[in-house]
């Protein structure tokens, strides 16, 4: 038929009509790379034969539930204590919801609210003029600055800022 020639990004055939090549993006080399497989079939068989046989058996089901319950409340409550700290409270708070959405349906439907309510506030900020941005950004730093000042006070510091 003909032969192909390749140009920089362009792939030209025998009737000198440009094709764009696009690069493979970070997703695809991921699911072409064999770690990645390797990883997603140990997830499946994590949740087809280890999972699901063990949340259903009649001597271990409760202890793993009441293990998974624990951890979960556990990183919740870390997060919680983290918040007022700078640092990735709410990321915590969110990991420890993704634990006990594992075996809870309120903490997986708390989970999607939380998602979808990041998402639509990250939307309506970036739609936002910068000015506009910037005063958000202030008023967070101000609250996060007014938490901490309340939680050193509450806590009993009596040092700098309020000696």
């Amino acid at each position: 038929m003909g032969h192909a020639s390749e140009t920089g990004n362009l792939v030209i055939d025998s009737q000198e009509r440009p094709v764009d090549v696009q690069e493979p993006t970070v997703v695809d080399r991921l699911r072409a790379h064999g770690i990645t497989r390797r990883l997603v079939a140990w997830g499946i068989f994590f949740r087809d034969r280890l999972h699901h046989p063990v949340r259903s058996h009649p001597v271990f089901g409760f202890p793993y539930r009441v293990v998974i319950t624990v951890v979960g409340v556990a990183i919740v409550l870390l997060g919680l204590v983290l918040v007022p700290a700078p640092g990735p409270g709410w990321l915590i708070v969110i990991a420890g919801l993704g634990v006990l959405s594992t075996e809870f349906s309120w903490a997986h439907r708390l989970l999607q609210f939380t998602k979808r309510s990041v998402a639509a506030w990250t939307r309506w900020v970036l739609r936002q003029s910068l000015a506009l941005r910037m005063l958000v950004g202030a008023l967070g730093f101000l609250l996060l600055v007014a938490g901490l000042l309340t939680s050193l006070r509450l806590s009993g510091w009596t040092g700098f800022p309020f000696s």
